[in-house]
């Protein structure tokens, strides 16, 4: 009797546990990394005039959750790597400048490391990412807040961008300062990126 018993919750058992699997199995967890032209640029003001520097060249590699439908529903890791070396402007005096602000001797590359992540759909294949992420510049990590627009693309890449505001001080940078000190770099600074993932 007893055994006849277990058998309809065995059963249940297995079906339930058949479920889970294909659950998980619906949601791939897939490795991501950055795709072909990638645009980094940080801009500001100064006395004079406005200014930019911007890169075309850097890392980045992410785990992102993916449904067999190209749904996006959650992204566990991601991090990117900006050799400072790679900003360029119009000015060699600018670029030499503002790698010795950003102490790109002893700290040669500016990064991003996620800690948690918010995904939310916008329609269609179109996502909004909330990341909280650690950004190291000139040797400095703070907690930084990056929002993402993201477009799940029909071949499975993944396209991102989005600005983030800085100040300077937050990251102890003395504001760079030209022509005998006649144009000096403004505190605050927005990052503008742009870059696609591939599988």
């Amino acid at each position: 009797m007893k055994a006849q018993k277990l058998l309809p919750n065995i059963s249940r058992l297995g079906i339930l546990i058949l479920c889970l699997a294909f659950s998980q199995g619906s949601k791939a967890q897939t490795a991501y990394k950055i795709g072909p032209k990638p645009v980094m640029t940080l801009a500001g003001t100064s006395t004079l005039h406005n200014w930019s520097m911007t890169a075309t060249s850097f890392t980045a590699n992410a785990t992102m959750s993916l449904s067999s439908t190209n749904k996006l529903s959650g992204i566990s890791a991601l991090s990117l790597s900006l050799p400072v070396h790679n900003l360029k402007s119009e000015s060699d005096g600018m670029n030499s400048n503002a790698y010795e602000s950003l102490k790109a001797d002893k700290n040669p590359n500016i990064t991003f490391k996620l800690t948690s992540a918010k995904v939310t759909s916008s329609g269609g294949s179109k996502y909004k990412i909330t990341a909280m992420c650690n950004l190291t510049i000139a040797g400095i990590t703070k907690p930084v807040t990056l929002n993402t627009s993201v477009t799940v693309n029909s071949n499975g890449s993944i396209s991102c961008s989005g600005t983030l505001p800085i100040l300077l001080s937050n990251f102890g940078i003395a504001r760079p300062s030209f022509m005998l000190g006649s144009m000096k770099v403004g505190d605050a600074m927005t990052m503008t990126y742009r870059l696609t993932l591939v599988k």
